[in-house]
């Protein structure tokens, strides 16, 4: 099995984490997880750094892009890498699998993207089945991710951007079912007056990237697999 690369982006995700760690941390790959703390003001960073992991910070809050961005830039060269939400409920190993095993088996798949489909919250499953592009939970080739444009514009829409790309470019993409895997809704983390101002600036963020991100895709660099 190919080494991978999990990056976890996170921002006030101090309760939420370590759940996620714990099973990261187990996967039985060769493997190198990053956490890229994006200007928490909680305890986030002190969370994650009592796990084996590399926990980079942002000083102050710069979107999901940016943080993905940086944990490419961390890492570097790597086969596969995962990118996975921090307030994941209910991950499991086979989830992992799941979105590495296309990449493994078909050279020329460049992206899988994680259908999230029973078992978990019906509002999410909702959300995922008709606005799957919205999903953060992926696996990407190397020679993907050797390709792509710099992602720090992007914040909330980089996965808009991401599967926009692979569009674009004729990279092809799978999308395997993940059962019983759901997440927690900005709602239930923040309250639901505050976390609904976090799904409007969500919103907004993935409504520009829809219309814009051809314009932020002219650096990217068409690779063989």
């Amino acid at each position: 099995m190919k080494s991978v690369a999990i990056l976890i982006p996170a921002y006030n995700e101090g309760p939420r984490i370590g759940d996620v760690l714990e099973v990261v941390c187990r996967f039985e790959r060769e493997k190198r997880i990053v956490v890229i703390d994006d200007g928490s003001k909680d305890d986030t960073y002190d969370v994650a750094k009592k796990f084996p992991v590399d926990v980079l910070r942002h000083d102050k809050n710069k979107g999901k892009g940016a943080a993905l961005q940086t944990g490419i830039d961390f890492v570097g060269d790597m086969p596969l890498w995962l990118f996975l939400d921090a307030d994941l409920i209910n991950l499991n190993h086979g989830h992992m699998e799941a979105l590495l095993d296309p990449l493994e088996k078909n050279a020329e798949i460049g992206m899988t993207v994680g259908m999230f489909k029973s078992g978990g919250k019906k509002n999410v499953d909702l959300a995922q089945k008709y606005f799957s592009v919205l999903n953060g939970q992926r696996g990407l080739a190397g020679f993907f991710i050797k390709s792509l444009p710099d992602l720090s514009w992007a914040r909330f829409g980089v996965e808009i951007f991401l599967s926009r790309l692979a569009e674009k470019y004729g990279v092809q993409t799978a999308e395997p079912v993940l059962a019983n895997i759901t997440h927690y809704t900005k709602e239930e983390k923040y309250g639901f007056y505050r976390g609904f101002m976090y799904r409007l600036q969500m919103y907004k963020e993935c409504i520009y990237s829809y219309f814009f991100w051809d314009k932020h895709s002219s650096n990217y660099k068409e690779l063989s697999c």
